[in-house]
Parts: C-alpha cells; structure tokens; sequence
C-alpha cells in the first residue's frame, strides 16, 4: 500500500523501500542506452549506409536533448505529479528505445534517439527525488547511492552487454535490450506503486539558469564541458578505432575495462575530495587525462595495452565528477540543486559536442588521430579550472554535512 513520506520520516530504524531497486534498473537501461551507441557505432553505420561520423551523431542527439532538455522539462513538468512523471517518463523511453529498434531508415533512428533522450532526461532527475522518498532520513545518503548505481554498473556492465548483443544478434537487438530492461522496471513499478509524494515545489526555467548569469560560476562549469568533450570526441568512435588497431571485430569485452574503471573512479572520487578537497584533485587527474589522451591511438595497439588504457581513462573520466560537484557546491552553496543540474547538464552536452566534433572531424582525418583533437579540450579545461580557482581566490572546504554530500550525488 501507498504512505505518506511522513511516515517513513518518523521511523528512522524502518528499511529501505525495495522499490528503490526498480529506480536503479531504469537508471541501468537509460545509462545502458547512452553509452551503447559507441559500441555498436560500426555496425549501425554499415547497415544503415551511412558514415561512421554521421552514425556518431546518434549519440549527440541523445546526449544534446538530455543536457538540454533536462531544466526545460523539469521546469514543464515541475507542478505534475511527481510519481506520474517518473513512471510515465519511463514507458515512454521504453517505447522510444523499440521504436529505435524498429527504425527503418536513419533518419527516423535519429529522432527516435531524440525521443529518447527527452524521456530520460525527465526521468532521471526524479529518480534521485523520488529515491530519497523511499528510505528514511538516516539513510538518504545509501537511497542515492543505490540509485546512482544503476549508471555506474551501465557502464561497467550495460555498455559491454548491449555492444555484444548488437555485434551477434544485430544493433537492433542492442535497442530491444534496452527497452526490454526499462519495460520491466516500468511495468512493476506501475503495478506496485510508489509512495505518495508531497506536493513538488516548482523552480521555473529562469530561475534554473539564474546562475548561468554569473561569470564566475560560467567559469566554474566550463571545465565540464570541455573535458567531456575532449574525452568523447574519441570515446563516441572507440569501436572503428580498436577494431582498426587491433584488426578486430568484437570490442565489448574490452569495453568491460573501461567500466570497470568508472566503477573505481566514481567510489573514490568521493573519498578523495573528502580529504583532499576537490581542487587538488581535479588539476592532477585533468592532466593525467590529457596525457592519456595524447598516448590512447598509440596504447591501444595491443590488445594488454588496450585494455590498461581503457581502464585508466575510465578511472579519470569518473573520478572527476565527484570533486567538480564538490568544488561548485563551495562556490556557490545558495544555488546548490541548481548549478549542480547545471554541472549535469554541462557533461552530457560535452558528451554532444564530443560526438559532433569527432563525426565532423572524421571527414578531414583518421580516427586514430581524433585523441589529439580531444586532448587539446582537456588541456583547456585544465588552463580553465585553474583561472577559475585563481579568480575565485578561495578553497573548498574538505568536508561537508550529510545534507551537502547528498546534493553532490542529486542532479535535478
């Protein structure tokens, strides 16, 4: 039966409501569907007859609708019913990924992922809102974790999974997986039920991107983009560039490496930023990355080598993400949700650009020369971050109160 999140309020020994579960598998099959695409990259391209950096653009289409989207739907949606929405949002992507499937020609691929990327981007932030509902104060902090895992094992599981189901039983099957894993979690959380929710307080659109008037915090937030979209300039044709260096045709179990690596990076990015707090962090691995960027074409001409590099990449392209929630929560703590749907808006917009760049880019050089392109972001990122740390002339604080360390996980 519903109750009331009072309820659950006034019981703080009571346990975690199981249905937080079915939050973390839509996670899965939405973190699952924006990084299977890269996978798969060759084998939509090949059957579709179109070019690879025209099938890269797949991926920004998704991941522009999502970093767009996600305050302009929030805001359209921010007096509805919050549980309507999320399990709404979910069918509805569910729906998009078949109708993927389905796609006859690419250009109807291409605004299925559009459709896609508009469900996710609604259901995502409501899953963290509605995943605090469902667990008792004193344990917030483990409800967001769970629901936050759902991406990271996407990545380290997901990715590899659907990029072995498209390279044996066609791409198409790839967006059947996905639809089949979010219909599941649609389809019990419709017959169970969710909690009844307190009546959502509605920020509008002016009031999200409020912060964006600031130059400091642009500032802030332009690292994000930037990084993001060095990294996935050749992370989006990852697939054409190990198959060319390693002549061959399956990728996904070296996939499995890379995230692995996200795995580690978001468990210790946290702990990291704890103790050293996010500043430190952030200019090391940002220049790590970007020699790893520099050396990816040349490491991943072997198979040990491939899987290493794939591995470290993951770790400081997920380790970072804690640390810059971190270092914006301390630059602007009276804006807190809201940059931080910002800084989420920023990395899949990088993740856009990245695909966009790296698809234009392919017509003038060789895949295996996309990483130079990518470094040559990261290495501004870096020169960014450390203006933005100079100009705003102060430290983060090393800690923060249970309350912070929630917002850091809770994008809207």
């Amino acid at each position: 039966m519903s109750q009331p999140i009072a309820a659950a309020a006034q019981q703080p020994s009571a346990k975690i409501n199981r249905r937080i579960f079915l939050l973390a598998l839509g996670m899965f099959a939405l973190g699952t569907d924006a990084y299977v695409v890269s996978g798969v990259l060759a084998v939509i391209a090949k059957e579709s007859r179109v070019t690879e950096g025209l099938a890269g653009q797949l991926v920004t289409a998704f991941s522009l609708t999502y970093g767009l989207g996600s305050p302009l739907l929030a805001a359209l949606t921010g007096r509805m019913s919050t549980n309507r929405v999320l399990i709404g949002s979910l069918g509805l992507f569910c729906l998009a990924n078949v109708a993927s499937a389905l796609s006859p020609v690419f250009p109807a691929l291409m605004v299925t992922r559009v459709l896609a990327g508009c469900f996710a981007a609604t259901y995502a932030p409501l899953a963290y809102t509605v995943g605090i509902s469902l667990a008792p104060p004193a344990k917030r902090g483990q409800a967001l974790a769970l629901v936050v895992i759902g991406l990271t094992v996407a990545t380290a599981l997901g990715a590899p999974l659907g990029t072995y189901v498209g390279e044996h039983f066609g791409w198409r099957m790839s967006f059947v997986l996905v639809a089949g894993l979010a219909g599941i979690a649609f389809l019990v959380l419709l017959l169970s039920g969710l909690p009844k929710a307190a009546a959502p307080s509605a920020l509008s659109l002016k009031a999200r991107l409020a912060p964006i008037a600031q130059p400091r915090i642009v500032l802030a937030l332009l690292p994000s983009l930037l990084w993001n979209l060095g990294a996935y300039t050749s992370y989006t044709y990852i697939a054409p560039l190990l198959q060319q260096n390693l002549h061959i045709l399956e990728i996904s179990g070296l996939l499995v490496a890379f995230g692995v690596g996200v795995v580690i990076g978001n468990w210790s990015g946290g702990q990291l930023s704890d103790r050293f707090g996010p500043n430190r962090p952030l200019v090391i691995f940002l220049i790590v990355l970007v020699f790893v960027q520099i050396i990816l074409s040349l490491a991943t001409t072997t198979f040990v080598g491939a899987l290493v590099i794939l591995f470290i990449w993951g770790v400081l392209l997920s380790v970072l993400f804690i640390p810059q929630q971190h270092r914006l929560l301390s630059i602007a703590p009276e804006h807190a949700n809201v940059i931080l749907a910002l800084n989420n808006s920023a990395f899949y917009l990088g993740i856009a650009g990245g695909a966009a760049l790296g698809g234009v880019a392919l017509r003038v050089v060789a895949v295996t020369q996309l990483n130079w392109i990518g470094a040559g972001f990261i290495l501004l990122a870096l020169l960014i971050l450390g203006l933005s740390i100079r100009l705003n002339g102060r430290k983060a604080p090393a800690r923060q109160d249970v309350e912070t360390k929630e917002a850091l996980l809770l994008p809207e």
